[in-house]
């Protein structure tokens, strides 16, 4: 008579089954490169960090685990705060009004940024009495700009923040939205940072997020949380007494959509693509009507401009002509508010 195995031995050999089984599976996700790892370094966005680095004179962006990415301080002119523009205190002078610009790319770069274009003609019609701080970032969303605005820009103190996003909000998502990417595992554990390399465990907890969310791909920011992440920036600058003020993001994609915008996976319908912009930047008039806040409605000003002359090729990024009329409304707004009253012009003597 054939003796049985015994339980103990039908118990290794399922177990021995069940782990060449779910190591093949591993094996097999490794060599074809398929994953969602939640590790900082390995999120996956549509806008390239690594692809930015490598075309830079200097890699001057890094992973962040509340941010996302950030600039590097000290590299390509952006100071120890890690903003683009010369170096300030944590605390504002006395006397000086400080204005912090929230913003993506359409605010963070020039060569000469409007925030710098604001800095200089301050300068010319109040001397030292006001300071403007560039805190916008290459590829930020509004999700980014209110957790930069609750980690680090009220320290600073500002008088007035001005909020410029809408751009990257509306980009396609990848694997998760902005709100949703998991920047700390659910156990603070040795053993939960060993799952996250197992492609399986990803994957696996990739399909329960999406079972929970199943309308994909989806955007980076929806026109529902962009909403919400205007009025909490609203909120907690009231509650700190600093004012803001909201400005919509002007385009020229009427005049042509660049066709980087699909083949790089940002956007998934091309022809819908102005109206999706338009309900962003009218959620930001919803806002500010809502809250009683200040608008300051670009994309209405530049509709009534030559659009070859005031953006570049992309039809997003403003061109140096553009940025002179964001400065110029900003300022208008200053005075409008009476923050700004220039300084009396100097007469010669007889």
């Amino acid at each position: 008579m054939k003796r049985q195995p015994s339980k103990l031995r039908r118990l290794l050999f399922a177990v021995i089954a069940i782990a060449m089984f779910f190591g093949s599976i591993e094996g097999l996700l490794w060599l074809f490169d398929i994953g969602a790892s939640s590790r900082v370094e390995a999120m996956a966005f549509t806008f390239p960090v690594e692809e930015y680095n490598d075309h830079s004179p200097q890699p001057f962006l890094e992973r962040d685990p509340e941010l996302f990415w950030k600039p590097k301080p000290g590299i390509l002119g952006h100071n120890s705060h890690g903003c683009l523009g010369p170096e300030f205190s944590e605390k504002p002078a006395k006397d000086v009004f400080r204005i912090v610009c929230l913003g993506d790319s359409c605010t963070h770069f020039g060569p000469v940024p409007y925030p710098t274009m604001l800095q200089e003609k301050l300068d010319q019609l109040a001397p030292g009495r006001f300071e403007v701080i560039n805190a916008a970032v290459i590829g930020y969303s509004s999700f980014q700009g209110l957790r930069l605005l609750e980690t680090k820009v009220l320290d600073w103190s500002p008088h007035l923040v001005t909020v410029y996003f809408g751009w990257n909000d509306h980009w396609l998502a990848r694997h998760f939205t902005d709100k949703d990417q998991p920047l700390e595992l659910p156990l603070a554990t040795r053993a939960a940072n060993v799952l996250d390399y197992s492609r399986t465990f990803q994957l696996m907890r990739l399909a329960a997020h999406r079972a929970r969310s199943p309308e994909r791909p989806g955007l980076r920011v929806s026109l529902s949380d962009y909403k919400a992440n205007l009025l909490k920036i609203q909120s907690m600058c009231e509650q700190r007494g600093t004012q803001v003020w909201f400005l919509t993001a002007p385009q020229a994609l009427d005049q042509g959509i660049p066709e980087y915008l699909y083949t790089s996976g940002e956007v998934d319908d091309p022809a819908n693509l102005v109206e999706l912009h338009q309900s962003f930047n009218n959620v930001v008039r919803d806002v500010t009507s809502s809250s009683g806040t200040v608008l300051v409605d670009l994309a209405k000003d530049f509709d009534q401009t030559n659009k070859s002359e005031t953006f570049e090729f992309d039809h997003i990024h403003l061109s140096d002509q553009g940025k002179e009329i964001v400065t110029d409304q900003l300022l208008q707004q200053l005075q409008v508010d009476g923050i700004l009253i220039p300084a009396p012009a100097q007469t010669s003597q007889q």
